[in-house]
């Protein structure tokens, strides 16, 4: 079955453009050395990628982010079904941000936005941006959330680069950040999802429980902050990433990623082979898995209910034959439960 998967985790160059910050960041060469509309087509179609949403995931001048900004606009017309955009803000600026906001979605068409985990060493709970999450919860934004270094990264990076150990790390960071700032709780309007399944967030919760908490950040109010974030799989694939989101969450909170380009092609299969081989999760949960990021984005979303409908059909023949495999007396009961979810509607 063809699966016309969403891909929520994917990043662009500007033309000419190479990735930098390769040396600062331990390593040998750039991980994304180069890019292009024609590159990251030939690689979705042999892939079964129908979108994907760009972004450029550091942390950028108002005048980088323009630029970048209005070339992802160029690309989202010329190719409207098969990529969308995630406008970058130049978050050190507040007052730049908030006209970038702007003009990303009220000019350009922007879907979303992408975020780094810190600017310059300032985590996401600092209320310097309160005025940015209040724009974009008044928006009802999507939020794509990428980690960065970290503060101090040289100090911690035990001379690795960045993406081994520091870069999920910063994911829980700053999010643990906002969680105690508030963030997440006055601007629930906006739907952040997490890059790389949230790194080690969903595994801290025991730990945000045990230590102390401001009054009105109950364990309750954690665990249902926590629920309402997105995971993408971008090489998180496996049971061990997934398990503990799905402790943390349900289901249709899995949002396919890849991290194409700089996640090379040989990472991403492996990663898709281990989504489809997941035993913690049924047929139906992990196909939708490929549709489900195409419900935070508006221009997108229409299309999502009704591929559901098509997949639904072509996924309850698939449910039948395998069970057809099995003798009366050993059904798989996930196989089972997957099936009687399609009979009953």
């Amino acid at each position: 079955m063809k699966q016309n998967r969403f891909d929520v985790h994917a990043h662009y160059l500007l033309p000419g453009a190479v990735g930098r910050g390769a040396s600062a960041q331990n390593f040998l060469a750039s991980p994304m050395p180069t890019w292009t509309p024609e590159f990251a087509l030939d690689f979705m179609d042999r892939h079964d990628i129908a979108t994907q949403m760009l972004s450029a995931p550091v942390p950028l001048s108002k005048d980088e982010a323009r630029r970048i900004n209005e070339y992802g606009a160029t690309l989202i017309k010329q190719y409207p079904r098969r990529f969308g955009l995630l406008a970058s803000l130049p978050m050190d600026d507040v007052e730049a941000a908030l006209s970038e906001i702007a003009f990303a979605f009220d000019q350009l068409g922007a879907d979303g936005v992408v975020m780094v985990t810190n600017y310059t060493g300032v985590y996401l709970g600092n209320s310097k941006f309160e005025p940015v999450f209040a724009e974009l919860n008044k928006r009802s934004a999507t939020v794509f959330l990428h980690p960065t270094i970290p503060a101090g990264y040289e100090c911690v990076a035990c001379g690795r680069p960045g993406p081994v150990i520091e870069f999920t790390f910063d994911t829980c960071r700053t999010v643990a950040d906002m969680l105690y700032a508030g963030i997440l709780n006055r601007y629930s309007k906006i739907k952040f999802i997490l890059s790389h399944a949230g790194g080690p967030l969903p595994g801290t919760i025991g730990t945000l429980h045990w230590v102390p908490h401001p009054p009105e950040l109950t364990q309750e109010a954690v665990l249902t902050q926590l629920a309402r974030l997105y995971f993408d799989t971008a090489i998180a694939g496996t049971a061990a990433s997934l398990v503990p989101v799905l402790e943390l969450t349900t289901p249709d909170h899995i949002v396919f990623g890849t991290d194409f380009p700089p996640a090379s092609e040989p990472v991403i299969d492996k990663n898709i082979a281990a989504l489809g081989a997941l035993s913690c999760m049924n047929e139906v949960e992990k196909s939708a898995i490929n549709l489900n990021g195409r419900r935070l984005f508006r221009r997108f979303a229409g299309r999502a209910a009704s591929r559901l409908v098509h997949d639904s059909v072509a996924l309850r023949q698939i449910l039948r034959v395998k069970l057809r495999r099995y003798d009366a007396g050993s059904q798989d009961n996930q196989l089972l439960l997957a099936l009687s979810v399609f009979e009953t509607h």
